[in-house]
């Protein structure tokens, strides 16, 4: 699920960029909200991957 929401975001970001250009608020915002799906499935992967909870 996250997977996809990712990738769909990332077209979205490509499409924002292409027609407001790189540095346009649209395209940083959605930079952002992509940046933020892959941190969750990043925390997500990692907490599988790991037998012993992480202490902080």
């Amino acid at each position: 699920m996250v997977l996809l929401q990712i990738e769909e975001k990332r077209q979205q970001m490509i499409e924002l960029a292409l027609t407001y250009g790189f540095t346009a608020k649209e395209t940083i915002e959605c930079s952002q909200e992509l940046d933020q799906l892959i941190n969750q499935y990043l925390q997500h992967t990692r907490m599988l991957e790991s037998p012993f909870p992480s202490v902080q």
